[in-house]
This record gives structure tokens, sequence and C-alpha cells, in this order.
């Protein structure tokens, strides 16, 4: 029985989500579908890009993602199909796979023979998006969707560098508790050492293992468990507090 993952922004309140799912169960009834996430803010690919990426490996090989945030609904972008660490990714052209390409190969999709009857172009994660994934769950073989393509759209995220002694990267993500996850690998601030962490008009010299370790109303580093550095408040929101944003400069600095 294969898994198949659904990441979206259509929220629980409308009937998108039951009608993508009642899709993919009458095409592939023996598929086991998982939730990802349906709260992402609408339209947002860059937070779709870092969720299906942080998610991914902690399913089985063979699993299917179906990841349709997708702000150019029924325009003529591509539908992709990525294969990487034995799984298959499923999503519009726009840059949603970003983290994820660098480790697989794309085809682009050209049949239009999996496509469902529609009565628009509004709704492409059921009636276009859904059939590929449940084809895929099928046993399908990428390669009889279309060509192999190295063009897929990558989002302008810098990777995360060293200028002298100072290493500068960026808010990736907050989650909900308001943690500032950067992408500055937890293995730059060794152990031991005196540190200044800047993040906009936060300044951080405390490091914590754990969130509970963090003293009541200072912001600590903390080894996160994507294996970056998160700046985080016990039991408070440090975006709110801090009004840093995804994509805020980061900058630690050792000693």
């Amino acid at each position: 029985m294969r898994t198949i993952t659904l990441l979206t922004d259509f929220g629980t309140g409308d009937y998108y989500v039951g009608a993508i799912k009642g899709t993919l169960l009458r095409l592939a009834p023996e598929a086991r579908i998982v939730d990802l996430s349906h709260d992402l803010p609408p339209g947002d690919v860059e937070t779709a890009a870092f969720v299906l990426a942080a998610a991914a490996p902690a399913f089985p090989a063979g699993t299917v993602h179906l990841a349709v945030v997708d702000p150019g609904v029924g325009s003529a972008r591509h539908r992709l199909v990525l294969s990487a660490h034995g799984q298959r990714f499923v999503a519009p052209d726009n840059g949603l796979l970003t983290h994820l390409l660098a480790a697989g190969t794309v085809h682009a999709v050209a049949r239009d023979d999996l496509d469902l009857p529609a009565p628009g172009e509004t709704f492409h994660g059921r009636d276009r998006f859904a059939p590929v994934a449940a084809a895929l769950a099928g046993g399908l073989d990428p390669a009889t969707l279309g060509p192999e393509i190295t063009d897929a759209l990558r989002l302008p995220i810098p990777a995360p560098r060293c200028e002298g002694e100072v290493a500068i990267g960026r808010v990736a993500h907050i989650d909900r508790f308001g943690n500032l996850v950067t992408d500055l690998p937890s293995g730059w601030l060794p152990a031991g050492r005196a540190f200044t962490l800047t993040c906009g008009d936060l300044v951080v010299v405390r490091r914590a293992r754990w969130y509970e370790e963090i003293p009541a109303g200072e912001p600590a580093a903390v080894p996160g468990s994507l294996g970056t550095l998160e700046l985080s408040l016990r039991d408070d929101s440090l975006a709110a507090r801090s009004g840093a944003l995804r994509g805020t400069e980061v900058r630690l600095r050792l000693g």
C-alpha cells in the first residue's frame, strides 16, 4: 500500500481538501493518505517549499507527495514530477520543489489522458495533479509522463555563507510558536564558544539545548530538529517580540 501525502494552502473550511482526497481514493483505492498541512498562508510558495522539504525525510521510500500551493492555477505553468530519495513529488513549476531539486530528476507532465473532465480551470489540484499522484502511487514510471527537464523554477533563496569571521544566513521559517528557524547549520556554533548572533535589531548571546532551558524573557539560540539554529523565547513568540520576518538576515560571530 503506497502512501500519498497532501500539502495545500486550502484550509479545512472549504470542500477543496475533501475533493482531492476523494479523487485520490477513487483513482488509487489502496492508497493511504496523510495530511502534511493545509494551514499554509494562501499562495505562500516559499513556506510550502520549506514544509515539504522538512517533512519528506520522515516518510518511507515509495511515498508520493502531492503539493498544491498554486497561485498560477489555470495558467501555462508546468506540472512537475520529481523523483528523489526514493520518493515522488508532484507539484506545480513555481518553486515549490526548490529545496529538493538538486537531489533527483524532474519530468514535466505532458500527458492529458490522465486529466479529469472539469467544468473550469480553477481546481487543478483535483483535476490535474491528483490523477498524476494516483497514477504514481499505482506504480507508473515518471519517465512515461513527459520529458526530463533541468530548468525547473527555483526560488531565489541565498545559501548561508561565511564572510571572514562572520557567518551570514537568514530566517528560513517562522513556526507557529514564533521560533525563528534559521538556515545556519547548528555545527557552525561550536559548543562552549562565546558568540554574538544578530537578527535585525535582535541580539542573542545565550545558547540552550532545549526550550525549557531558556531563561524566561531572554532569547537563546537552540540547535533545532532540522540541524539548523533556531532563535527562541521560552513560552513566548520571539517573532512577535522581535519583529523579525522570514528572510531577515542573521549574522553569527564567534568570540
